[in-house]
């Protein structure tokens, strides 16, 4: 059974032991109060035993009460929104408490292989307010809690502890009814919550503090560019993990996107960093990213060549031609996904993820980053302008077909990473920075078209050679091949040319022609 999810859209209030919630029948658009009877909420919160899920702002819980007892993990989102999964209970016995199946995914990047224990029990009395809006439907736009919460510590270091709360959460309701709301809440005397939740609450000291962030000043140095990156980088990358494992749309590329944009960061801003530490982890991302791309590699070429069987004339298609596409790559797909989700509960993958969040909280920066970006910056980008003008000169120079292919991606690689060096430095170029991020972007997706369209020729051979041995007709797969081979010859002809010669009028001062 999966997760049902929904977005929470919430905040938080503390409040007076026994105040009274005011009158909120005058809000804009609001028509109804309803009062509900009151329940009684008993949830128990689990974690690590060095609160990973409560660093990283994710709360998992099992809550009985209520009409959505079940197992909660909230993940944050934005201010004020979270997402929200919700799964049955399960077990009754709470000394058999065994978190959900179809939750665990969603943590992994943050537990990574750790045992989670309960860490707190909190009981809480909630009488809930409904406001309504006036039309036919009866639309209930957002709910009003007055909550009295006793928290309980479940592990040693943290007193038992007990307050009130008030708690605004939208449901069919307009945004900026929550502003009109915490108006006549703060009238009444309530304050925004000092924490991000109950839980945070709850553990008291116990409560690790947010994360640092890397923010970039107005005159930065290099490394504090550097860093701002990585960290983005690397959060995307945790971001993505529960999505590659579930197969979610686009998951595993987005993931793929990102531990090649770290392999590239690293490299830009190798000299900005402790040498034996950058090549650790760029052959760590190297593995993971040679672990992510057979599945999407398989999920691509899938797509594609059913889209390249669907534009043919029906005349031209002999036999199960679309079935057998779908059949032997899906097979394919499911077995890279199989290899993907064992590498990424791997104790490798996760000590990869553990060096990665040192990285960030602590960097072992040289003496180089504490130099100002604009003098550094170019300077670093220029290494990889150069590698990509040298991959480019080269492929120029070979005549055979099968070298100049191998030359071809060296350029196309050598084009991804320059794009992603020059949109990590937009801060420092500005538009100069941003424009030679596109051009990049378009020569590689030019050679990237170029590639597809040779794997795919191979790929049309073996599937032909598979039908045959089905019995299949394997017209088909000659003429799909032949279309393929065309268009290649013509990406390398023309829009090559015109892609090189695009990022060439992007290059800083200083910087060679291609």
């Amino acid at each position: 059974m999966s997760a049902t999810e929904h977005r929470e859209i919430e905040r938080k209030y503390d409040v007076e032991a026994g105040a009274a919630l005011p009158s909120l029948v005058t809000l804009p658009g609001v028509d109804q109060v309803e009062l509900r009877p009151p329940v009684e909420l008993d949830a128990i919160y689990l974690d690590t035993d060095d609160l990973a899920l409560a660093r990283a702002r994710i709360t998992l819980r099992r809550r009985t009460g209520g009409g959505d007892e079940g197992w909660h993990l909230k993940l944050p989102a934005r201010k004020d929104v979270r997402r929200e999964l919700h799964a049955p209970l399960g077990e009754t016995d709470l000394s058999l408490l065994e978190v959900p199946a179809e939750l665990l995914p969603h943590v992994l990047a943050h537990t990574r292989g750790r045992a989670l224990t309960p860490v707190v029990r909190l009981t809480n009395q909630r009488v809930t307010t409904e406001l309504y809006a006036g039309d036919e439907a009866r639309t209930l736009l957002a709910e009003v809690c007055s909550d009295t919460v006793t928290a309980t510590p479940l592990r040693p270091g943290v007193d038992p502890s007990a307050w009130s709360e008030w708690e605004v959460e939208l449901v069919d309701g307009p945004v900026p009814l929550l502003d009109a709301v915490e108006r006549v809440l703060l009238a009444a005397g309530a304050r925004p919550a000092a924490g991000p939740s109950k839980l945070a609450r709850a553990l008291g000291p116990l409560a690790p503090p947010p994360p640092a962030v890397h923010t970039v000043p107005k005159k930065p140095t290099a490394g504090q560019v550097m860093m701002a990156a990585l960290q983005t980088t690397v959060e995307r990358l945790k971001a993505e993990d529960a999505g590659a494992r579930t197969g979610a749309p686009d998951a595993v590329h987005q993931m793929r996107v990102a531990t090649r944009r770290l392999r590239t960061l690293l490299s830009t801003y190798g000299p900005l960093l402790d040498d034996e530490l950058t090549t650790h982890l760029r052959t760590e991302l190297k593995v993971l990213a040679d672990t992510l791309g057979g599945a999407r590699d398989a999920e691509v070429l899938r797509e594609r060549l059913l889209a390249l069987v669907e534009k043919q004339p029906s005349q031209a298609v002999l036999g199960p031609v679309a079935d057998r596409i779908d059949t032997e790559l899906g097979k394919d797909y499911d077995r890279a996904m199989t290899r993907l989700r064992r590498g990424l509960e791997h104790e490798r993958y996760y000590a990869l993820l553990d060096a990665l969040d040192r990285l960030v909280m602590t960097p072992p920066t040289t003496p180089l980053a504490d130099d100002p970006a604009r003098l550094v910056v170019p300077r670093l980008l220029g290494r990889d302008w150069r590698r990509m003008r040298r991959a480019v000169r080269q492929a120029s120079a070979i005549d055979d077909p099968a070298r100049a292919e191998t030359a071809l991606h060296e350029v196309r690689k050598a084009a991804k990473r320059l794009r992603y060096a020059a949109e990590s430095s937009t801060v420092v170029l500005g538009l100069r920075g941003k424009q030679l991020g596109k051009s990049s972007e378009n020569l590689a997706e030019v050679l990237g078209e170029h590639q597809d369209s040779a794997i795919t020729q191979e790929a049309l051979r073996d599937l032909g050679l598979r039908a045959q041995r089905h019995g299949e007709n394997a017209f088909t797969y000659g003429r799909l091949q032949g279309i393929e081979e065309a268009l290649q010859g013509e990406l390398a002809s023309k829009d090559y040319r015109k892609a090189v010669g695009k990022v060439a009028k992007r290059r800083l001062k200083g910087w060679k022609q291609v």
